[in-house]
């Protein structure tokens, strides 16, 4: 390995992955299949598990499978053929036609687990530092490994881009997301028939609920197999402090996951949503039984390349949920990292080259998320 990346050669590279989760696989599977020696490393210690629930299929996501994973992007995504809004008492405000394709974190991921070598995805492994200018990533238990790149796939909490970037941190917006995913099985008829084939908003005083069919947790995507979800945002209300502490006390930054949000907290919010949701929105958050809540922030760098360190998806850029362009901005940033370094002679080249494209679109996104947001939900 060359000292200056500057001068490293882009053919058949090492690199370290930081993050096992989806941004870190489509990174793995693109350099893998591009030719490059790709070691994956995780810091959980067994499989993972989503707490998102549904995800807005993208093309680019689609693509991203067919092209590497060996399932059909058909057998993992559920479709609508309208996207429609309610009014406040339950009727249809307005409706129009529109295809739009959904999917699951679940199911997203194991396909593309499946696609990584076992022998090269290491799990109960986490990086705590970093050192970009020698490629060089130490591990929690202090052993070391140096790669001609590292690539730092850690999500919104990164610990590299704290290293990297300590002035970049979340700015939080005044509302929270409330979430959660509901097995059709157990939903009453009326209500699977209120969002079977419709993408269906409300959108009121403050706030802006959604929700649409995913496939099951085993990955059935037939009726009676699926799961719905849904999204509630909320202005906030309250102390934020007393929303995002769990029920063992543990004050939370960023979630409290599914199944710990505190009896006070479970109880007011189902009482607002009984209150100002559509009577349809309100019966499916009370049908959950393991709601979540998110924060919603936004986050930027001001550089996604450190010599030879990337930030990739999250890890760099934080965009608000209404976009819908997470986890197609995570495999988007795979794709052109291995384009970049196909298209360059040299490391420093490419990675130079890849940061000012997606360090643009990753700002951009971020902007129009927070302006989505704010007009959404009439705070702006």
């Amino acid at each position: 390995m060359s000292a200056d990346p500057t001068t490293q050669s882009t053919d058949e590279l090492t690199v370290t992955v930081s993050g096992g989760s989806m941004a870190g696989l489509f990174a793995g599977i693109e350099l893998d299949d591009a030719g490059h020696d790709v070691a994956v490393f995780e810091r959980s210690a067994g499989e993972l598990r989503s707490r998102g629930g549904g995800i807005v299929a993208q093309r680019s996501v689609r693509r991203f499978l067919a092209r590497h994973c060996a399932v059909d992007p058909a057998e993992l995504t559920t479709t609508t053929g309208e996207r429609r809004y309610l009014a406040a008492d339950g009727s249809v405000d307005t409706a129009r036609a529109e295809s739009m394709t959904f999917t699951s974190w679940d199911a997203v991921y194991r396909a593309l687990r499946d696609a990584f070598p076992d022998d090269r995805y290491h799990t109960n492994r986490r990086v705590a530092s970093v050192s970009p200018a020698a490629g060089t990533a130490t591990l929690a238990d202090g052993t070391e490994t140096t790669a001609d790149a590292i690539l730092a796939a850690e999500g919104g909490r990164s610990s590299t881009r704290q290293q990297l970037f300590p002035d970049a941190t979340p700015d939080v917006a005044d509302y929270v997301a409330w979430r959660g995913v509901t097995p059709e099985a157990d939903l009453p008829p009326a209500v699977v028939e209120a969002f079977d084939d419709r993408f269906t908003f409300y959108q009121g005083a403050d706030q802006l609920a959604l929700a649409y069919f995913i496939p099951g947790h085993d990955g059935g995507t037939a009726s009676g197999e699926r799961r719905l979800n849904w999204v509630w945002y909320d202005a906030l209300s309250g102390n934020r402090r007393a929303i995002f502490t769990d029920d063992a006390g543990t004050e939370r930054r960023f979630t409290v996951p599914p199944g710990r949000l505190r009896a006070p907290i479970e109880r007011r919010r189902r009482d607002r949503a009984d209150s100002t949701l559509p009577p349809v929105f309100a019966e499916l958050v009370a049908a959950t039984t393991d709601p979540f809540v998110q924060a919603i922030y936004d986050l930027t760098v001001p550089s996604m390349t450190v010599d030879r360190v990337c930030l990739l998806g999250d890890a760099a850029f934080v965009a608000r949920p209404h976009t819908a362009a997470g986890t197609a901005k995570a495999a988007d940033d795979a794709v052109e990292l291995a384009a970049a370094l196909g298209r360059h002679e040299t490391l420093g080249a490419a990675l130079s080259a890849w940061d000012e494209t997606r360090g643009t679109d990753g700002a951009r996104l971020v902007a129009r998320g927070r302006r989505m947001g704010d007009d959404r939900l009439g705070l702006g």
